[in-house]
């Protein structure tokens, strides 16, 4: 049995995950939380500094048709929701299957999600030191099972030198190139990741969900707004709140 776990963040270039560096590639350089501010607040600010910049919003891209690729099993589902931490979650018993785990997970993703040496030294000491599952090491928990574990990284990536990649386990990582796995899927799982995908991005979002060849249902356990406020509307209101006050204050 094998599990499909895309991560909205492979359709959305940023440098600081391997795709072409330019001139203003600071803007990029975001800090990351899964929290309220980060999925929602932060974007209005992130935005003006794109139009001070004078640059394009970046967009998400690539995902029309990215279905077209995959078999899926008979009574195949997708699941969805904001943090790729409750793929830790999904089990072929979730499904009324025997196995104890998947004999493959297949991870499309900006990040490879497989434990980071920045704060752990290895997979035993993530195992000893209770620090559990997040967005970041969601796939030590299937590897612990037994399952083979397989990044497919966007083909917007330009090297798996930049950034350098060292996950705690073993996994097969390579840059997508279209190929098919050559395994058929029994279950889905869709993250949002709105702490890496501006919130102008999740009409796509929807369309990409409903364009999957399987039911959809949202994950149980997640919690979320969709769509988010849109960061423009809330940066225009406010220069528009400032200018005025800008203009009684001049006026006094």
């Amino acid at each position: 049995m094998n599990l499909l776990v895309i991560d909205w963040d492979f359709f959305f270039p940023t440098p600081a995950s391997g795709g072409p560096q330019g001139p203003r590639d600071e803007l990029f350089a975001w800090p990351v939380a899964e929290d309220e501010f980060h999925t929602e607040t932060v974007w209005e600010a992130r935005l003006r500094g794109f139009r001070a910049a004078g640059i394009d919003l970046p967009q998400v891209e690539g995902w029309q048709g990215f279905w077209d690729r995959f078999a899926f099993a008979p009574g195949t589902s997708l699941m969805y929701a904001d943090s790729n931490a409750w793929a830790a979650h999904l089990w072929p018993s979730d499904l009324g299957a025997k196995a104890p785990a998947w004999d493959s997970v297949h991870l499309y993703d900006a990040h490879h999600d497989a434990g980071y040496r920045t704060n752990h030294d290895s997979f035993d000491a993530w195992k000893e030191s209770g620090d559990g599952i997040r967005c970041e090491n969601w796939m030590l928990a299937h590897a612990w099972a037994g399952a083979e574990l397989h990044v497919h990284f966007p083909p917007w990536r330009e090297s798996l030198a930049r950034p350098p990649e060292s996950p705690l386990v073993p996994v097969t990582m390579t840059i997508d190139d279209g190929t098919p796995p050559t395994v058929a899927f029994n279950l889905v799982f869709v993250c949002r990741s709105g702490a890496w995908v501006p919130p102008w991005a999740d009409w796509a979002f929807t369309e990409f969900l409903r364009s999957a060849p399987v039911p959809r249902t949202v994950f149980h356990r997640n919690r979320w707004v969709h769509p988010r406020p849109d960061p423009a509307r809330m940066a225009d209101m406010k220069a528009a709140l400032y200018a005025k006050a800008e203009e009684i204050t001049g006026d006094g």
